[in-house]
């Protein structure tokens, strides 16, 4: 009997990949050859198909980057939607940086791979490449390349080897730095629809009375007061996915300091405007900056993995408390 991997698999091979062909050749026009450059590792985040939040999108360019990386082939990131990458993000030091019109789009010039369903057995991604691949993927399977390359590399090492700030966003980092100081911890949150924000798909449902809200809200402040009872004279940065629990934190007696702007969740939002995306970024390097991150869990809550590689991307340790 076929196994669930294996099943997976086959439709991603026989189904998903041609259609993602036929997509883009309706698209683009027909046409056999492309002729150019050709880049075996292309990562895509083009909104062609649902690609995840933003760190389930670095979990995976990471790892097709370390693939790449093991294999000694040239790396290239296509990142255009629901913004471009680059308005934020910029190479430091490998330079990453392609655009549509340089990739080959021919038939039989360039081939997908789309692997969203081999969590657990991605083997088909370690396959050494001649031919330009365009790759979507959405996990952190940096353990099980370096496992089968016999390597050692590190995610956070990564990540710094491929991007930096640019000056724009760099901007609003010094502007948000010099308002925080140097001294503080981060505790970030997701509720998801718990609290009636709306900004997910119907992962978890809202919980179901207003008392139910406020109880949750209530016992999550509490874990944030006693964290900071560990850290006294230590500020600390507020991150979550709800406006809701931002704002009524905010009435806590805390030292607590909030990026300013709206949170949205990039795979279900649609597009995004620039206040939001600045938002995102500067929550996560300021994140990556602090003493020490901590995630609150609740049942009903996501265990969000943005609080925990962002502290990767600094180095800093992570510690998930269930309140």
């Amino acid at each position: 009997m076929i196994g669930r991997n294996s099943l997976v698999k086959l439709i991603d091979y026989c189904y998903r990949e041609p259609l993602m062909k036929f997509r883009i050749m309706k698209e683009k026009g027909f046409s056999l050859y492309t002729t150019g450059n050709s880049y075996p590792y292309i990562f895509m985040v083009d909104g062609r198909i649902p690609h995840g939040g933003m760190f389930d999108r670095l979990k995976g360019l990471i790892t097709i980057y370390a693939i790449s990386k093991a294999l000694g082939k040239p790396f290239k990131l296509n990142w255009t939607y629901p913004f471009v990458l680059s308005k934020y993000l910029e190479p430091n030091e490998y330079d990453w940086l392609i655009d549509e019109s340089q990739m080959n789009f021919g038939l039989l010039s360039y081939n997908n791979v789309i692997a969203y369903g081999e969590i657990v057995d991605p083997s088909r991604l370690y396959k050494k490449r001649s031919s330009e691949t365009h790759f979507y993927y959405g996990y952190n399977s940096l353990d099980k390349v370096n496992a089968y390359f016999e390597t050692n590399y590190q995610w956070g090492e990564l990540y710094r080897e491929l991007f930096r700030p640019t000056a724009y966003l760099q901007r609003y980092l010094d502007l948000y730095q010099s308002e925080i100081g140097a001294n503080y911890i981060a505790i970030h949150t997701r509720f998801m629809n718990l609290l009636g924000d709306k900004t997910e798909t119907d992962i978890n449902p809202e919980l179901g009375s207003e008392n139910q809200k406020s109880a949750l809200v209530e016992a999550a402040i509490n874990s944030v007061k006693k964290i900071s009872e560990q850290h006294p004279n230590t500020r600390i940065l507020i991150a979550s996915d709800s406006m809701i629990f931002i704002e009524e934190i905010k009435k806590a007696k805390l030292d607590v300091y909030i990026v300013p702007g709206t949170v949205k969740h990039i795979d279900t939002a649609g597009e995004t405007d620039d206040s939001e995306n600045i938002k995102m970024f500067t929550d996560y390097y300021l994140i990556s900056g602090a003493q020490k991150v901590y995630s609150l869990w609740h049942e009903g809550m996501w265990k969000s993995a943005f609080p925990e590689y962002a502290a990767r991307i600094g180095n800093v340790n992570f510690e998930r408390v269930e309140f």
